[in-house]
């Protein structure tokens, strides 16, 4: 079951406008950005977040409801406009199976907006906020750790990875010898992002059937969700200007959008398991 519009613009939130204002104001490393702090959250609720954030002029880095923030001992300012987000409605249902009743079990029935508030919305005690990414030195044993997960991840997948020396890219994935193939003689950091950004083909794009201007900006955007996440700097990578791919296309940017959030999360928690 998804998430009504109607319900959202009776809240006097348009989503298909957000995402339209996404693309003219070609935000999208930004809108990634969000994504890597907000693991539990869908592309839909971040997606909501960042834009009525961004409209107000900031990017929302912690949030819970009013009453939230007074258990952290911390208060709302007067005047505060809520952010709203899509939260699930689930009811508990009893099966009965060979005539006896049987568990209980939840169903989803629909959704319901709530307000919530982001920490520069408020005041009080002090809170830890999310480390910025740092940029990891080039030789760092953790980036090997990762790497290492990340070859274990494609195995499972079928597929195999090896370092070697590339004349024109820096990385490429052959599905029908199902090899990953990254290049050797760059940074361990450099090799990182690009053994994500073909993992993330593997995940989304064993089937074909994109173009490949959609298809490298999936598989980039989830290799920089990851690394962002991970406390990895890969921004020096220049993102695709969102309006040049997309054509204006709000529904595709949300189609993407959703791709990379689920595809990111996919590698996280095998990689954070």
């Amino acid at each position: 079951m998804k998430p009504s519009a109607d319900l959202v613009a009776k809240f006097g939130l348009d989503l298909e406008a957000e995402v339209r204002k996404l693309i003219c104001e070609g935000n999208w490393c930004q809108l990634l950005d969000v994504s890597a702090r907000f693991r539990s959250y869908s592309s839909q609720n971040i997606m909501l977040l960042f834009s009525q954030a961004c409209s107000r002029g900031f990017s929302p880095t912690l949030v819970t409801g009013y009453r939230g923030w007074q258990r952290l001992g911390r208060q709302v300012r007067k005047g505060e406009k809520a952010l709203y987000i899509l939260a699930p409605r689930v009811k508990k249902v009893c099966f009965e199976a060979d005539g006896a009743e049987g568990m209980a079990s939840e169903v989803l029935t629909g959704f319901r907006l709530v307000c919530v508030f982001d920490l520069c919305q408020t005041t009080g005690d002090d809170l830890a906020v999310p480390p910025e990414p740092k940029l990891l030195e080039s030789e760092s044993v953790s980036i090997g750790e990762v790497i290492a997960r990340l070859g274990a991840f494609l195995e499972l997948r079928g597929f195999t990875h090896c370092f070697e020396p590339l004349d024109s890219v820096n990385g490429f994935t052959d599905f029908n010898r199902r090899i990953v193939k990254v290049r050797s003689d760059v940074s361990s950091l450099q090799r990182l992002k690009t053994l994500l950004h073909e993992t993330a083909h593997v995940v989304m794009h064993s089937a074909g059937h994109l173009s490949r201007v959609r298809a490298e900006l999936e598989a980039e955007s989830s290799a920089y969700v990851v690394c962002r996440a991970l406390g990895f700097d890969s921004s020096s990578y220049s993102f695709p200007y969102v309006a040049r791919w997309s054509q204006g296309n709000s529904e595709l940017v949300g189609e993407v959008a959703r791709s990379v959030h689920v595809c990111a999360w996919e590698i996280l928690e095998f990689l954070e398991g």
